[in-house]
């Protein structure tokens, strides 16, 4: 059976990649081909983490997701040997989606130019997607990360189109949250996974297909841990359930203010009360 690929970084699924699933998954139901996302893991940390990435794949209808590790041998291949050994023998590609910007093989040799021309010998259709804009400014990966590394939740995810967040399972804390009236959930998140800018945010936790107004802070809790291991902690409003060793997923909101360290437990604890004060307003 025939593909239809698009092949990318595909670093957070956002609205200009959504462009380019959509069209191969549009031309995989027409001519009875399977849909193919192809991308390039250059290793690092990713807005969204491996089952997220999976789910937004799934989300737009396509048939395979494959995720390729950018290695020195597959960097060093032509972009002929690519065309040849990859999309169209692995592949058997008849129809690839690409930006405009798009570069592949050594050296970055190759371009959406250089793939049109190689199509044409081998037997594929190529089209090159424009850049999609949103408020005349490019959306692109390091856009979003720059607007998550800076704490602006809300146009990160206008310009991915999705929430931004964490899924896991509850796991156990210093229960210190608790002793301050205050009882959290903790999430360690996935090895990999981009975090933005340290601090307070307002947020919604789902559990079990149900939505709650919450509260979480992202980063090392100075106050009380003084480590360097990232947590999501987050406080739901209005919850008493014992969730240990559930899934959840927690949607940040908005930033509320950066992470500081607190003198004492009460100074923390009042500053607690303000931030969800501020959270829910």
């Amino acid at each position: 059976m025939g593909t239809a690929v698009t092949i990318g970084k595909f670093d957070g699924f956002h609205l200009g990649h959504k462009l380019l699933l959509e069209k191969i998954r549009d031309y995989s139901l027409k001519h009875s081909v399977k849909s193919v996302c192809y991308k390039l893991d250059f290793g690092g940390a990713s807005v969204l983490d491996s089952a997220e990435q999976e789910k937004a794949v799934s989300e737009y209808g396509i048939d395979d997701f494959l995720r390729i590790p950018f290695t020195p041998e597959f960097a060093s291949s032509s972009p002929e040997d690519f065309v040849k050994n990859i999309l169209v023998g692995e592949l058997n590609a008849e129809y690839v989606v690409v930006g405009t910007d798009f570069c592949f093989g050594r050296n970055r040799e190759g371009n959406a130019d250089i793939l049109r021309d190689l199509g044409t010998v081998y037997g594929f259709k190529v089209e090159a997607v424009d850049k999609l804009c949103l408020d005349g400014e490019v959306i692109s990966s390091t856009g979003i990360r720059a607007l998550l590394e800076k704490g602006d939740i809300e146009e990160a995810v206008r310009r991915l189109g999705r929430s931004y967040g964490f899924s896991g399972k509850v796991g156990s804390g210093k229960k210190l949250g608790r002793n301050l009236g205050f009882p959290t959930v903790n999430i360690i998140p996935e090895e990999g996974k981009l975090l933005p800018k340290y601090g307070v945010y307002a947020s919604e936790t789902y559990v079990e297909g149900k939505s709650y107004g919450s509260i979480t802070n992202i980063g090392i809790r100075p106050s009380v841990d003084d480590g360097d291991a990232a947590n999501v902690e987050t406080f739901i409003y209005n919850f008493s359930d014992d969730i240990y060793g559930e899934d959840i997923r927690v949607e940040l909101l908005k930033f509320i203010r950066p992470e500081k360290k607190f003198e004492s437990l009460d100074a923390l604890k009042e500053q607690i009360s303000a931030d969800i004060d501020a959270a829910r307003s």
